[in-house]
């Protein structure tokens, strides 16, 4: 699929589910995690303590298994001992002995799995919740926009829910049961008669046939059912995050009127899913209780005929009773797996996006230099049909300031995207220092560009923590005279917890102008040669504006900038401010040169110096994507 077109499946799956365009259709026919791919998850191949542990494991729980196999025939033995059917040498009270060892040994092994599967599972669940959380990281712009936060979440928590699940019941009740079977099978085969081992795998053939058609059916409304929740789940969470306009608008109700029909929905699927799991479950006890009266009637008319003693009925009927139990737990627990498995799907699913933007295989780190940028005819688009920027020619020397203004949709804040390499030009080239940026590794690039946005988003951490953020190793004096040069210094110190006061998710807590110092703050600490000034005063009053514009006079002092600008006032001293419009440069030069030439920057000026609506209406219809 083309770069941009590229759908995000997850995503896309559970949007049309919320709008009720698949609402009556079985769920997408995806397969389940392929062999190779569970594989990958549950025998890494970086881990080579973990895969050692997991074969003793394996190995300790087939030697569990076979001990459960090998139990009753010492029971059939002392029983045939009593009754005098058999003349067995060893005595009575050795045989008893031997039984119970053997019923220890068996226990033992099954209290052995829990301190073997502690440290699998949670070193499998830290790996896969690491590498999941870094390949989300890695993902494009174009991704993230499409996100739903709550739903990448739930997404990510039930898949690593549902690899414990895949774990537990598959390797340490599943895989057991299973090597048991075998070894009653054999013994059957040896010790009683073939017709009851045939009988067994018959019987056991049927319900494996039925337990999977049975589940397969079930599937489709387990996973609709799993996308719809998950969808719900981004709804309830993105209402939280919207908190505040929710409650400007009343909106309370309106929210849970949504929220009660997704859970509707949810609510009929789960309850459909739960009723063809409970007709599977009767279909599966009925055959076990078919095959089960089968063997037992044989057996019993055996030892009336006296070609089987009263110990081997003993023995076929512990095997069944030791059978049976786990066989109608393992049709409980195949359906388990399969929505564990249906879970896991999803976060294999999410993990398997590949990023649009990724380091070229002989990609090197950018060199040093003073942070000179240069746009050589740049054009990008959005699609075929939505071209954004047209043929950008521009210069910005080291340590100079150039400006970007224009209409809303005009491309201002699709420049720094593409030089922070959010996406590549669809033609041209960007050079940092004489370096195309796409030869050069995506972290050393964005190592050496500081970004102040219009919207600073916090993380619900402290104040040292968030400034710290653009330098993880830097010490407290360094945040400190970090904030300091931010002139943040003083408000911090009139707080009670100073440095380590929370600010808040999103950092609600604090008004814009504090949070845009945050912001300069932690770009100061990064010491960049870049610094990309993303209309970072445009949401502030004047009053603030005047006392931030002072920090970023500091900030960008010496240090090549690129500043898209709201208010032409925060950019007369650029070196020089270019105007685009429609995605060109329709002018360029310097605040006097513009003026005195009277085109649209003379206009903009003109209105905003009057007072009037800061941006004229944009000539052409602004995109739905962020163009700006």
């Amino acid at each position: 699929m083309p770069t941009g077109e590229r759908g995000t499946t997850i995503l896309a799956r559970a949007r049309l589910l919320e709008n009720g365009l698949i609402r009556d259709m079985p769920a997408p026919a995806g397969q389940l995690p392929s062999f190779r791919a569970l594989l990958k998850v549950f025998w890494p191949r970086d881990l080579p303590g973990l895969r050692l542990r997991f074969g003793g494991t394996i190995a300790l729980l087939a030697s569990a298994a076979a001990i459960n196999a090998l139990v009753p025939l010492l029971f059939a033995a002392l029983v045939d001992r009593l009754t005098g059917a058999e003349a067995v040498a060893v005595a009575p009270a050795a045989i008893l002995a031997g039984y119970v060892l053997l019923q220890w040994c068996s226990r033992l092994g099954n209290e052995l799995r829990w301190m073997l599967y502690g440290p699998l599972e949670q070193r499998l669940r830290r790996q896969v919740g690491l590498k999941a959380l870094e390949h989300l990281h890695g993902l494009s712009l174009r991704f993230h926009l499409d996100r739903r936060t709550g739903q990448i979440a739930n997404i990510l928590g039930n898949g690593l829910d549902g690899l414990r699940e895949v774990l537990f019941n598959v390797v340490f009740l599943i895989l057991p049961l299973l090597i048991e079977i075998l070894f009653v099978a054999a013994v059957m085969l040896v010790r009683v008669a073939p017709f009851f081992a045939l009988v067994l795998f018959c019987t056991l053939a049927v319900y494996l046939v039925v337990l999977v058609v049975g589940s397969e059916w079930l599937r489709g409304h387990q996973k609709q059912a799993a996308s719809r929740r998950a969808a719900a789940h981004g709804e309830a969470i993105d209402s939280l995050l919207n908190y505040e306009t929710v409650k400007y608008f009343g909106s309370e109700a309106e929210i849970a009127r949504r929220y009660d029909e997704s859970l509707a929905e949810v609510e009929t699927l789960t309850v459909r899913a739960l009723t063809f799991r409970s007709l599977t479950g009767i279909a599966l006890v009925s055959i076990l209780a078919v095959g089960m009266t089968a063997i037992l009637f044989t057996a019993l008319g055996r030892v009336q005929a006296g070609s089987m003693t009263v110990g081997d009925l003993v023995l076929v009927n512990t095997y069944l009773l030791q059978l049976i139990r786990p066989m109608e737990r393992l049709g409980q627990l195949y359906r388990q797996i399969k929505q564990s498995l249906v879970d896991l799907e999803l976060l294999l699913e999410l993990m398997a996006e590949t990023p649009d933007i990724t380091d070229r295989p002989d990609a090197r780190p950018l060199r040093p230099g003073q942070g000179e940028i240069r746009f050589e005819g740049v054009s990008f688009r959005y699609g075929e049909e939505r071209p954004i920027l047209t043929d950008l020619h521009f210069t910005v020397p080291a340590g100079r300031k150039v400006a970007l203004v224009g209409p809303t949709g005009s491309g201002k804040s699709t420049v720094t995207r593409l030089l922070f390499r959010f996406y590549d030009p669809s033609a041209g080239r960007i050079l940092v220092d004489g370096q195309d940026i796409r030869t050069v590794t995506l972290a050393s690039l964005r190592q050496a560009i500081a970004v102040v946005p219009q919207d600073t988003v916090l993380f619900n951490q402290t104040l040292a923590y968030n400034i710290g953020f653009g330098r993880p190793d830097a010490t407290p004096t360094e945040i400190e005279a970090a904030a300091e040069a931010a002139e943040l210094d003083a408000f911090i110190r009139i707080l009670p917890d100073g440095y380590a006061t929370l600010v808040g998710e999103r950092g609600l807590k604090l008004s814009g102008g504090e949070k845009q110092r945050v912001a300069i703050a932690r770009a100061i600490l990064k010491r960049p040669r870049i610094v990309i000034l993303d209309e970072a005063t445009s949401a502030l009053d004047a009053a603030t504006e005047e006392a931030v514009q002072t920090n970023l006079a500091r900030l960008v002092q010496g240090v090549t900038s690129l500043v898209v600008a709201h208010r032409l006032s925060t950019v007369v001293d650029a070196d020089e401010i270019l105007v685009l419009d429609e995605g060109r440069i329709v002018e360029r030069g310097t605040h006097g040169e513009l003026l005195a030439r009277g085109g649209m920057y003379a206009e903009l000026w003109a209105r905003q110096s009057a007072g009037e609506d800061s941006v004229p209406a944009p000539r052409s219809p602004a995109p739905s994507s962020p163009a700006e």
